[in-house]
């Protein structure tokens, strides 16, 4: 039996590799207890009993099995699977996803592209906070649907991305990988039938020392996994193996199946959740390629020797023995663990989990003359020396906070920060002070400050709680006592170094190249979610108490905010470090009739995040021939959350028609220079993160008119659509849930539905007939894309079909057909030509209508190359007095990315009146 290969490689190389090694696993795949750590966002929410914790950290400690899920997207794991495989049987398991889904919509918020990828990344990291799995990435940036693995190709340099799965596998290790896709047509997506290939290709060049020998040379040593599996969600009737997922799991108090469905509703912005159903349930594999033999009682690690002391063999015989004797008293160890651990006395476990400690070190210290050999081992006996350590201290009931009591820093800011250890079971704790660990160590300042007394938290009853705590000595060589049911904190004050770095995603700090991202050069944490935390706190603890002796062990994580909300509680955040000032202007996009050279207002907001006071001057950079009054403008930012307006008014040059930029840069007296709009994406299901966007303003002068019509928007997600009205010189009102009365409807002529308006306003559908009967009445109504949601519903005037799977069209520039140019939604007020579909991006447009009435005119032709041609992208009808729209085109991404040519078409929709039109369909009907 094997545990899989790793061909020798010189010393130096292999001891360079495994202290990294063991960073990035600790970050990314060590399963935490389910519960064990702060809430991601709002309200805290009670951790898992101790007990259950101690179990599911139980799981891991013996036996050696690693399993790496490879796939294109969020929402494309098998969260059933992880689920079983981590919280289950202690796998150690991760999911690999090509992506971060950027090109998708998103139901929650009005984030696209790398900002919704900020969101699903975060809901991924959720998703794995509950269902127990790592989490990883590849540079590829999701540039929309594509329809094979070719087109994605051409987007996507294969050899690199295949270098960023192989990297992941290196440092994994994994025995086995399971391919979500099948690498075929038949996985649909073709960034799915990317992924499918891709991990075959993995599957061999990870043992391929020629392959990728850059990471070779630092230090990441070719391995061979030994079985690739294919999940078999379509196809059931191929699966060579049948996992059950539905199992009651005690420690969970619910199937792994329901846990991993409260994991898949994590995946928010695609309107994902899912009910926790409870029942047998059971995922399909399909064995692929094997390496070894297929006869074992655990099918899916068959012929895989997933011992430890398996591990032993490659070494001299002497360390062999010592350590192979080590592991088996270990293991004894943690079998007895397992039978002492109690639901009411966690406590009692301890012994045991202190004398399997002993084990481990023991084995460890039989290691130290093996040299190379020993690194595979090696690295398995420190993973789980940091579990049982981990287990320990839930067990004897240690809780250790790290916070600070500002969640949003600036460079050279100071905050206070405290480290908080409570003795909460029957042991004492011998602590030293804590150090502070930041990945540029030295540059940070921290400074005792236990008489400093912490801003309130807002609790009504925090002084009373406050009065039991007891301060530490802080002096380096101090060590204080925490006897049970004591708590003690050290208080200090930290100062970030001027040259602190914002905690902006490490993949978006340099401008993409194409459809991949730039990483940072040789960075410990590539392939990772996101940055490590900003900093940590590290602390040497003794713990003592009935039956054990002294268990001396170093403790460290992340430091990060603990807030109250006075409504729902306690809640925690990671810390931020922010640019201290953002800069954000009233509008991305500004429109003008190419020969409209009237003033225009604009309005640019400074926000700062420094806690004192900021002052400076704010200029915008303007083309030449432009005029700016005033030309620059004095601000003062007094405090961090404080925002200053400041007014502008723009006067175009006479230049003619164009693209323009102007671009607002805020000077500080300090001589720094911000042009950066800084948002903080923060919804209830992820962790708060920074996103950055350019401040510069992209100006259209283009030849667009629009009628003077009062408009109405009911808001969908991810929709900027009432902006783009307003560009176009038109005041637009929202309709609100409880303004669907028919008198308040008659005030519009034309009432616009955003994107997926059926899914995100529940009110929409009650209030359809009201709506059809302001049509009928002579309203224009125009319905941008909605998905099955609205057909199923029914809620057009007449029948419209669609899929699955609904059609689109992906190439941005596919040739679009005008059917019947002579209808007034091609000449009023802008007379359409071909010009007005070049420069659209990602694709033309999505969820089209497969079966109309026969009242619809179907006025656009388009389609991908190689199909059959498409109608469905538009649908108009006459309604009664009134007219009815339907369009599926991507407005909603044309229009924030101030395509001159959708912003025309739209201008006509908008402008469309039931008396001018014709009935001179031409080619148009269906």
């Amino acid at each position: 039996m094997l545990h899989g290969r790793v061909p020798r490689r010189p010393a130096r190389v292999r001891r360079a590799r495994r202290r990294s090694d063991a960073a990035f696993l600790l970050v990314g795949a060590i399963l935490a207890p389910l519960g064990a750590l702060p809430s991601l966002a709002g309200a805290q929410s009670p951790p898992a009993p101790q007990a259950a914790q101690v179990g599911l950290l139980l799981r891991q400690l013996d036996g050696v099995k690693r399993v790496l899920l490879v796939a294109a997207h969020p929402d494309d794991e098998d969260t059933a699977l992880l689920t079983t495989l981590a919280r289950g049987l202690g796998v150690e398991v991760a999911y690999f996803a090509f992506t971060r889904g950027e090109g998708g919509q998103n139901l929650i918020g009005p984030e696209l592209g790398e900002g919704l990828g900020i969101v699903r990344t975060g809901e991924l990291l959720a998703a794995r906070s509950l269902d127990g799995a790592g989490q990883f990435f590849s540079r590829a940036y999701d540039f929309g649907y594509s329809k094979s693995a070719d087109e994605t190709f051409e987007h996507w340099p294969r050899e690199a991305l295949l270098s960023d799965l192989v990297r992941v596998v290196r440092r994994l290790r994994p025995h086995v990988i399971v391919s979500v896709f099948s690498g075929t047509p038949s996985d649909g997506h073709g960034q799915h039938q990317a992924a499918g290939i891709l991990a075959r290709e993995a599957f061999e060049a990870a043992a391929d020392p020629d392959r990728f020998p850059e990471q070779v040379d630092m230090g990441l040593d070719p391995w061979e996994p030994l079985k690739l599996y294919r999940r078999t969600f379509f196809d059931p009737q191929a699966a060579t193996l049948a996992i059950p997922t539905g199992r009651l799991d005690p420690l969970l108090g619910r199937s792994h199946h329901q846990l991993a469905m409260d994991s898949r509703s994590r995946h928010r912005s695609q309107d994902f959740g899912t009910a926790q159903t409870p029942g047998p349930r059971t995922t399909g594999l399909s064995l692929l390629e094997s390496r070894v033999d297929a006869a074992s009682e655990d099918p899916l690690f068959a012929g895989i020797d997933t011992t430890l002391v398996g591990l032993t063999l490659p070494l001299p015989a002497d360390s062999r023995d010592a350590a192979g004797r080590a592991i088996e008293a270990y293991r004894e160890e943690v079998l007895a663990a397992g039978r002492s651990l109690r639901a009411a006395s966690p406590a009692d476990a301890v012994a045991t989990l202190a004398r399997a400690r002993a084990r481990l070190q023991e084995a460890i210290s039989a290691l130290t003359p093996a040299g190379t050999e020993a690194v595979e081992l090696e690295r398995e006996l420190e993973r789980r020396l940091e579990l049982v350590e981990r287990a320990i201290l839930i067990a004897a009931g240690i809780h250790i906070e790290r916070r600070t009591h500002d969640d949003v820093l600036v460079p050279g800011q100071s905050v206070l920060v405290e480290n908080r250890v409570w003795s909460g079971g029957e042991f004492r704790v011998d602590a030293g002070p804590p150090s502070l660990t930041t990945p540029t160590n030295g540059e940070y300042l921290l400074e005792p400050a236990p008489d400093e007394e912490p801003p309130a938290d807002g609790s009504l009853f925090g002084r009373f709680f406050r009065s039991r705590e007891r301060m530490a000595d802080t002096d380096p060589d101090s060590h204080t006592t925490i006897e049970p049911d004591d708590l003690v904190v050290w208080r200090y004050r930290l100062r970030l170094p001027v040259s602190a770095k914002p905690t902006l995603p490490y993949y978006l700090t340099e401008p993409r190249n194409g459809d991949v991202y730039v990483w940072p050069v040789h960075a410990d944490f590539l392939n990772e979610p996101f940055d490590p935390p900003p900093f940590g706190m590290s602390q040497e603890l003794t713990v003592s108490g009935p039956g054990i002796e002294p268990i001396r062990m170093r403790v460290s994580g992340p430091v990060r905010y603990r807030g109250v909300d006075k409504a729902s509680g306690e809640f925690w955040r990671p810390v931020l470090i922010a640019p201290r000032l953002s800069v954000r202007p009233s509008a991305t996009t500004l429109v003008w009739a190419g020969a409209d050279e009237s003033p225009r207002d604009l309005t640019i907001t400074i926000r700062s995040d420094d806690p004192d006071a900021v002052s400076g001057t704010l200029t915008l950079e303007t083309p030449d021939g432009w005029v700016v009054e005033p030309a620059s403008a004095p601000f003062t930012a007094e405090g961090a959350g404080a925002e200053v307006r400041l007014d502008f008014r723009l006067q175009p040059s006479e230049a003619g028609e164009g693209t323009f930029a102007l671009r607002p840069v805020a000077r500080t007296e300090a001589g720094e220079s911000f042009s950066r709009a800084i948002e903080i994406i923060d919804y209830p299901h992820i962790e708060r993160r920074l996103f950055a966007t350019d401040a510069t303003i992209r100006v259209l002068r283009i030849p667009v008119q629009v009628a003077d019509r009062r408009i109405g928007y009911v808001m969908g997600s991810g929709d900027d659509g009432p902006e783009a009205i307003r560009q176009l010189g038109l005041p637009v009102e929202s309709i609100e849930p409880g303004d669907w009365a028919a008198e308040r409807l008659a005030r519009y002529e034309t009432i616009v539905l955003g994107v997926r308006t059926y899914e995100v306003r529940p009110d929409l559908a009650a209030a359809t007939p009201t709506l059809l009967e302001w049509v009928r009445a002579g309203g224009a109504l125009v319905v941008q894309y909605n998905k099955y949601e609205f057909l199923d519903g029914e809620f057009a005037p007449y029948p419209i079909r669609m899929g699955p799977p609904a059609p689109r069209v992906t190439d941005e520039t596919a040739e679009v057909r005008v059917l019947a140019p002579d209808l007034p939604l091609f000449h009023t007020p802008n007379r359409l030509e071909d010009a007005d579909f070049e420069g659209w991006v990602q694709e033309r447009g999505l969820y089209f209508p497969t079966e109309w009435d026969d009242r619809y005119l179907a006025p656009l032709e388009m389609a991908d190359e190689g199909e059959d041609p498409l109608r469905g992208s538009l649908l108009v009808a006459r309604y009664g007095e009134g007219l009815y729209a339907h369009t599926s085109l991507s407005f909603f991404r044309q229009l924030p990315a101030g395509v001159p040519g959708a912003y025309r078409l739209f201008a006509n929709l908008i402008s469309l009146d039931p008396a001018d039109w014709g009935v001179s369909a031409g080619g148009a009907r269906r």
